[in-house]
């Protein structure tokens, strides 16, 4: 992955871009009175980083950190920042969860035996935070259930609202006027903490939905290098949808499913169609 850079996408946001080994993307909302941080980053470096590229930008220091879901990677930085937190009812309880864990090596090892942790986390905490690891788990300040919408001065708002989807079920979107950019976190991503990563339809679909209804014109992903624009989500999202009708229709046989989808489109399916292919069929028998 490319270095991290600080880049603005609109007048007032500031986009973080992802890093090594799994840092998430980060963003700043700079209003005339107000800044809100999105997501807490993956650690006390991670967050540091990004307040020392802001302040380089000129950006006053937040007032606020928006959480989008519970994963480590998007929390373990927010104890540097003692400032509100904000999050959905159930990311507030996951992270009651975490902040009773032991993080060593032995105790990460053990939840991933007993499948309560995946190694692809344990892993990266590993290399994002090596041992002897303090980690201290900041609980929210300010809990929401459905959304809930945030004035940083004149007329920069910003609009939180839960979504849901395969990744968590807790993710979260924020919405930032008058940019029209919408931060998507991670739930366009599909579940990971299972045998396999999946999709499912039942999922899948009413998020996009939820996300299609923002009048965006920039998509931030939270391990994506690169922005989407207008164009480019509607494609990622009506691509997704024809894998996943396809799935349902079809059912496991992925060959068939591949087939269909070249008649269907004209086109011999790239690998992000085939990856799209077995994460549906994999959902198939997911539970729930």
């Amino acid at each position: 992955m490319p270095e991290t850079t600080l880049t603005q996408v609109g007048d007032h946001t500031y986009w973080m871009t992802p890093g090594t080994p799994d840092r998430p993307s980060l963003c700043a909302v700079a209003g005339p009175g107000k800044t809100l941080m999105l997501d807490a980053a993956a650690s006390v470096a991670h967050m540091r980083l990004f307040l020392d590229a802001i302040a380089a930008a000129g950006v006053a220091s937040p007032n606020y950190i928006a959480l989008t879901h519970w994963h480590w990677d998007h929390v373990f930085g927010a104890e540097v920042l003692p400032v509100p937190l904000i999050a959905h009812a159930d990311t507030a309880a996951a992270l009651k969860t975490l902040a009773g864990y032991d993080w060593s090596d032995a105790a990460l090892d053990g939840r991933v035996a007993t499948g309560e942790e995946i190694a692809f986390c344990a892993d990266n905490i590993k290399i994002e935070l090596p041992e002897p690891r303090q980690i201290t788990i900041t609980l929210p300040d300010v809990v929401f259930h459905e959304r809930l919408e945030l004035r940083l001065g004149g007329d920069v708002a910003c609009q939180i609202q839960h979504v849901g989807g395969d990744h968590a079920a807790d993710s979260c979107v924020v919405y930032i006027q008058p940019d029209r950019v919408l931060f998507l976190g991670d739930c366009l991503y599909p579940a990971i903490y299972a045998p396999a990563y999946y999709y499912t339809t039942r999922r899948l679909f009413p998020l996009l939905d939820a996300l299609s209804a923002f009048d965006a014109d920039v998509y931030i992903e939270g391990h994506g290098g690169e922005a989407m624009n207008k164009a480019e989500f509607q494609a990622l999202a009506a691509k997704l949808r024809l894998v996943g009708t396809l799935v349902d229709r079809i059912g496991p046989d992925e060959a068939a499913v591949l087939a269909a989808y070249q008649a269907q489109t004209g086109q011999v399916p790239d690998d992000d169609a085939r990856e799209m292919v077995t994460e549906f069929v994999t959902g198939l028998g997911a539970e729930g």
